[in-house]
């Protein structure tokens, strides 16, 4: 097994990938649990982040592995919705594969937060476009937007105080899921 696959994880095409794959390959930890899953999710090319990451979870990649030093443990979500490139509408069937696999759509990591507040941090992006990765989170029973990171603050209030009127959509869609679920929203504190 070379560590050639590694690279080729998120720099290269699909059947480029593919020649270098070995049996096994899917799942090996490369260090601090570095999968090969998490390096695809991570490829420049949208088409060969999504073909080569499907692939993998075909061959048996761990959706649950976390990656990352100390605190910073990160989930496959986090590689995903932490790039700065999105093709939605191929992304979004691979973000429900994700979590069907066990994806943990609650962890909180120290630089990335929970997976839903990192691709609403996705500044560049408008509600309307995160949409259908938002529909994902939401249809999701077991979202805790009540938990909360180191700091003391909720998922539910990093998302209020997120700057309007670029997150106005996520905003309502966090307060009628914990309304729903009959759950009270936890006080936002005032913006710093």
């Amino acid at each position: 097994m070379s560590n050639d696959v590694w690279f080729l994880a998120a720099n290269a095409s699909f059947d480029e990938f593919v020649a270098a794959f070995q049996p096994g390959d899917a799942g090996r930890d490369f260090g601090e649990g570095q999968t090969l899953l998490h390096r695809a999710l991570t490829n420049g090319d949208l088409s060969a982040r999504v073909a080569i990451s499907s692939f993998l979870l075909d061959e048996g990649a761990d959706a649950t592995a976390l990656s990352g030093v100390g605190g910073e443990r990160n989930t496959v979500l986090h590689a995903l919705l932490g790039r700065g490139d999105h093709d939605v509408p191929a992304e979004v069937p691979l973000l429900r594969r994700l979590i069907e696999a066990g994806a943990d759509i609650n962890h909180f990591s120290g630089r990335f937060r929970t997976p839903l507040l990192t691709i609403a941090r996705q500044a560049k992006f408008s509600d309307a476009t995160l949409a259908p990765f938002y529909d994902v989170f939401f249809e999701q029973p077991h979202l805790d937007l009540r938990a909360t990171a180191k700091d003391g603050r909720s998922v539910y209030e990093s998302i209020q105080l997120m700057r309007e009127p670029h997150r106005s959509d996520l905003k309502r869609r966090a307060a009628a899921y914990l309304a729903e679920r009959g759950q009270h929203a936890p006080e936002t504190p005032a913006k710093e």
